[in-house]
């Protein structure tokens, strides 16, 4: 678990805060399998909104909750549980956005997390149109990736090798008609079979 504490936008090192937020923390509890995120304000404004996101290589990040600060009180705690963590290093932050649609962003804040079996996740889609996935492994192996629609037919099918924790692939969908589909993944080695579903709302859309 990783902690920070500072005040308003001053710094410690290279470590800014947010204008509101003054201490932002996660740790991981192994028997629930949840991250728990606290974070701390000072004087935030009634409506200022404050984003969760998270990621599994520290630079691209997906939003995965949010609040909305509803009492200008001196101090606030706010307190967010990821009951749906993905990954074997986890990284989190909070980004902060005022009334005037500005966003600031506290540090970055990691986990470590177990990987017990085979998972795919973690979709989102970047700037330039490539859809990003990831696939977690317990033990470095090689696996089929298979997506497919609802009818059953494969749009894609190709060969990867796993190393033991996060796996990054990015592809590109623009091809497919809105719909239903889903990412398969298959371990060569050890027979595992993890599937992500998701629909595809046009090219800039895509929801879990």
């Amino acid at each position: 678990m990783y902690y920070w504490l500072l005040l308003g936008l001053w710094s410690v090192g290279w470590m800014f805060f947010p204008p509101t937020i003054t201490s932002f923390t996660a740790s991981y509890n192994a028997s629930e399998d949840v991250v728990h995120l606290h974070w701390v304000t000072r004087n935030a404004p009634v409506g200022e909104r404050f984003i969760v996101e998270r990621s599994l290589d520290s630079l691209h990040f997906m939003a995965i909750g949010n609040t909305i600060s509803g009492n200008y009180q001196v101090v606030q705690q706010y307190y967010f549980d990821d009951r749906q963590p993905l990954g074997n290093q986890i990284y989190y932050r909070i980004a902060e956005q005022d009334s005037l649609g500005k966003t600031f962003y506290t540090p970055v804040a990691s986990i470590i997390r177990p990987v017990k079996q085979l998972g795919i996740g973690n979709l989102y889609r970047d700037s330039t149109g490539q859809i990003h996935f990831a696939i977690v492994s317990p033990q470095s192996s090689i696996a089929n990736i298979t997506l497919i629609d609802l009818n059953g037919k494969i749009w894609q099918s190709y060969m990867v090798n796993l190393l033991e924790g996060n796996n990054l692939f990015a592809t590109d969908l623009r091809h497919l008609t809105p719909g239903i589909y889903f990412f398969q993944v298959n371990d060569k080695k050890t027979g595992g079979l993890a599937m992500y579903r998701f629909t595809k709302v046009n090219d800039s859309t895509y929801r879990p």
